[in-house]
């Protein structure tokens, strides 16, 4: 949880012109079932496109924004979505660099409470493997195939796959957590302009100083896997709650 960061908050506002969905505090992937919940409920009993207020959230980790974004692409091709109100410069920033921006209906695009913005072509995949290298090849084949169904071309996306190598590396190598059945879980989320691919594990986890780059040999095989990343794609990010998540994000303007 970050630091001074309050516990997540809910409130429902089902009687408003456009009934919404209040969150407040940190929020991380335990309270998504809670936050995805609340949302089937309005969309339940609404035929209207629901409001959600991101005012008063402090902050979202990566693997939250990723579990988010599988309900809210379910819902991406309904004539009645999810509608951003109020959010803040920092959750901004972070819904910037993340595909589940597209699958947002915007204020200016709703007539009437119902949402006429163009469906955008975005795929999702989650998946989990288990703790073993040979995964590694797996795990990129999804990757690429969401890629390709959101209409990215491999010319454009061999980076990230590069990227991809090394995060389940990495998850492989660190985060088996010591337990034969361990596993790592990728998010794959892709628009026509974006792909985002979440890498975690359940392993101990680690300090971003243990990431700062260290005097190697050339020939060194292991130690410059976080710095190839950086180099690959536009923006890396971890979370640390259980485990270690790797969040690794290209744009294609």
């Amino acid at each position: 949880m970050a630091i001074d960061s309050a516990p997540m908050g809910l409130s429902l506002r089902p009687d408003d012109e456009r009934p919404a969905l209040a969150i407040s505090g940190h929020v991380d992937e335990s309270d998504v079932s809670r936050i995805v919940s609340a949302l089937d409920h309005l969309t339940e009993q609404h035929d209207r496109c629901v409001s959600l207020d991101l005012g008063e959230v402090d902050s979202i980790d990566s693997a939250a924004l990723d579990c988010l974004a599988e309900r809210v692409f379910a819902h991406s091709e309904r004539p009645c979505r999810f509608h951003l109100s109020r959010i803040n410069g920092q959750i901004r920033e972070c819904l910037d660099q993340h595909p589940l921006n597209e699958f947002l209906c915007l204020e200016e695009n709703c007539i009437d409470q119902t949402c006429h913005r163009p469906v955008q072509s975005c795929r999702i995949d989650v998946f989990s493997l288990p703790s073993d290298p040979v995964c590694c090849r797996e795990a990129r084949h999804r990757v690429r195939k969401v890629a390709r169904e959101a209409g990215l071309q491999d010319s454009w996306i061999c980076d990230m796959l590069l990227a991809v190598g090394e995060a389940v590396a990495n998850a492989i190598r660190h985060g088996h957590s010591g337990r034969k059945d361990s596993s790592f879980t990728v998010s794959c989320l892709a628009s026509s302009n974006k792909l985002s691919v979440s890498v975690s594990d359940h392993g101990p986890g680690f300090t971003l100083a243990d990431t700062a780059p260290k005097k190697t040999s050339v020939y060194a095989e292991t130690g410059r896997g976080i710095h190839c990343m950086h180099t690959l794609v536009d923006d890396v990010s971890f979370s640390f709650n259980g485990g270690t998540t790797v969040r690794l994000v290209k744009s294609y303007a």
